[in-house]
């Protein structure tokens, strides 16, 4: 009678300790199965501590790459201005023979070419590359669809040289944010993406302010003619607008081509597709070389002449634009994008105050915090493609 007994209590304290883990009590065996109601209790703890520790060293790691990627990107875009204005204006010496910026510009999709062969390279498995069909990728019929971008591209590439040298940098910044316009424009138009009423009131804030700049860097040229800036801003202006519309169309007709299905066997990577722009800006590049005065310049003085570790670090800059802009959209967003730019506006602004000793007046305060609201407004709110999902991709 005892013995069932015992069994009895056993079973009834089994019971107990695996449904609410009660106190032992008399018996080995009671300990022994609180000993493992407790393990129980204590595994889930210890899982959810290290689940814990590896979000958390995820989230480090990506907070990390977040703000390594808006750093760069509001280096590079403060940097590059800046630099460009250096070398187009009190860079130049007497002694020192210019730069020919045409030549900047196709050194600079060169090494574009050969980055983007590299990461091609290195993201692929060992052996899983082949050298020689990358290369054949590039005169193939959807590599033929890039030579509109290819062109727009090195178009405003090469206006960018002409802007800076009659705009100072922070009228510059400003202006160009216009591009912001020009992209929303074809992408409702080529894309059917869909705007706002928040959207377009943003973008009418945003041409506003651009006229509101212009009309600032208007006055300044007309009050002071012993300014740095002894270009024309109206050259400048015009540049800078065209800039913004070849801008515009490029990036959203670039983007159409990615999201298009290739007739290829296997889908091109971004890294080719950006090789193929490299690949025939560097061919319509060589054109005005060879066609302009610059062959002339070439001839008498070298095709790297003028070069400087200021002509070096543009070249590198604008090498890694495309790059530094998908590192952000993978690692932040399109709004964390726009915070970066109008951080960099802010930023070079200040440095061309202490730098080129440039003026700020009162209509280019006004014009460029219109502009930077907008930019702020429109990125916070981004386009939304016909069929109902939202897009964060706004570049």
């Amino acid at each position: 009678k005892q013995g069932p007994s015992l069994s009895s209590s056993s079973t009834t304290i089994n019971m107990d300790n695996k449904g609410v883990g009660l106190a032992s009590r008399a018996g080995g065996g009671d300990i022994n199965n609180n000993n493992t109601a407790v393990d129980e209790e204590m595994a889930p703890l210890n899982i959810n501590t290290a689940e814990k520790m590896t979000t958390y060293s995820s989230f480090r790691s990506l907070w990390s790459a977040k703000n390594a990627s808006l750093f760069s990107l509001v280096l590079q875009q403060s940097g590059l201005v800046l630099m460009i204005r250096y070398s187009r204006t009190i860079g130049v010496g007497a002694d020192l023979v210019p730069y020919i910026p045409s030549v900047v510009v196709v050194s600079a999709e060169v090494i574009k070419f050969v980055l983007n062969w590299t990461l091609e390279i290195v993201k692929q498995p060992d052996g899983a590359t082949d050298s020689t069909e990358i290369l054949k990728s590039m005169v193939t019929m959807e590599s033929l669809k890039l030579l509109v971008p290819a062109l727009l591209y090195l178009t405003q590439n090469n206006l960018l040289f002409v802007a800076l040298k009659n705009l100072s940098v922070p009228v510059y910044q400003v202006l160009n944010q216009g591009k912001l316009f020009t992209t929303a424009f074809f992408s409702r138009l080529l894309l059917d993406k869909k705007i706002s009423y928040c959207q377009y009131f943003s973008l009418m804030m945003l041409a506003t302010g651009v006229v509101i700049v212009q009309q600032s860097a208007n006055k300044d040229h007309q009050n002071d003619s012993a300014t740095t800036n002894e270009g024309n801003p109206m050259v400048g202006f015009l540049a800078v607008l065209v800039s913004c519309f070849t801008s515009g169309f490029a990036t959203v007709y670039f983007e159409k081509v990615l999201k298009q299905k290739t007739t290829a066997q296997k889908q091109l990577s971004v890294y080719v597709r950006n090789m193929q722009l490299a690949f025939w800006s560097i061919l319509f590049g060589a054109v005005p070389i060879i066609m302009s005065d610059d062959l002339e310049k070439v001839q008498k003085d070298g095709l790297f002449q003028g070069y400087t570790w200021v002509v070096f670090t543009i070249i590198v800059f604008q090498a890694i634009t495309g790059l530094l802009v998908g590192f952000v959209m993978k690692y932040a967003d399109a709004v964390l994008k726009g915070f970066a730019t109008s951080v960099a506006v802010v930023l070079a602004t200040i440095l061309s105050i202490v730098i080129f000793h440039d003026n700020v007046n009162m209509l280019f305060l006004v014009g460029s915090a219109l502009v930077i609201l907008a930019v702020r407004t429109y990125t916070n709110n981004p386009p939304v493609v016909s069929g109902g999902e939202a897009k964060s991709d706004a570049k």
